[in-house]
Formats: structure tokens, C-alpha cells, sequence
């Protein structure tokens, strides 16, 4: 008799889609900034010099690459993913809770709010997927 394997819950296979969608986002603004940072227009959009965006370029390369790598991790059901996801969300949790209830900034503010309480929420108030991270052993 063979075990199958238990499969991915919707909602982590969501979280990991939305990690690998930032991660995306943050190669293509890695990109632009590479390669508009000798471009005088773009340095008085932003008010930086070729250095300022250069090292924007390298920080966002390297913030896309840790979000691939976890996003990967939660795909598989790694423990450790879901841990640093979960940090990670929850200090940006509370600070955009400070940042709306001191400043009152809506929007932006509210909706990342909502969106974080969904990540932790999928990644450990839904039974599924405490059984999915369950079924692999802790690292040592």
C-alpha cells in the first residue's frame, strides 16, 4: 500500500503565489533602477543619484531572491518558510497598525492591514494548513 502525499491547502499555495508575485515586482524594480540610474530625467523624478539607485538595484535583487526562496519553502511545507513569513508579516503588521491608528493613513495602510491578517491566518488559523506544515519533521 502506498501513502499519498498530502496535497498543498489553496490557501498556502495563494501566500506562495503572492510571495512569488512580490518577488516579481521587486526583479523588474531592481531592473529599472539598474538601468535608468545614468538617466538624468529619471534621477530628478526620483531625487536620487546613480549610487542611491544603484544600491536600490542590488537591495531589491536581493530582496526578490529571498522571496523566491520562500515562497519555495512554503510551497514544499517548510517549517522555516513559514515561520520567516510569519515574522516578517507580523512586524509589518504592527507597524502599519501604529502607522493607521497614529497618523490615520487609509488606504494603503487599511488594505495591507487586511492582507496581512489573511497571510497569517492561511499560514496558521486554517486546519489544513497546520496539517500540511505538521506532516514534515522540524529541522535540526
Amino acid at each position: 500500500m502506498t501513502m499519498r502525499p498530502q496535497e498543498r491547502p489553496g490557501v498556502v499555495t495563494l501566500v506562495a503565489m503572492v510571495l512569488n508575485i512580490s518577488a516579481t515586482l521587486a526583479l523588474v524594480t531592481s531592473a529599472v533602477y539598474f538601468f535608468r540610474r545614468d538617466h538624468a530625467d529619471f534621477a530628478a523624478q526620483t531625487g536620487l543619484d546613480s549610487s542611491e539607485m544603484l544600491f536600490i538595484s542590488i537591495m531589491e535583487l536581493i530582496i526578490a531572491a529571498l522571496l523566491f526562496l520562500v515562497a519555495a519553502g512554503v510551497m514544499s511545507g517548510q517549517k522555516g518558510a513559514r515561520l520567516f513569513v510569519g515574522l516578517i508579516v507580523g512586524l509589518r503588521l504592527a507597524t502599519s497598525m501604529y502607522t493607521l491608528v497614529s497618523y490615520g493613513l487609509g488606504d494603503g495602510v487599511l488594505i495591507y492591514v487586511v492582507v496581512g491578517l489573511f497571510v497569517l491566518w492561511a499560514l496558521y488559523g486554517h486546519a489544513e494548513s497546520e496539517r500540511f506544515f505538521s506532516r514534515r519533521p522540524a529541522a535540526a
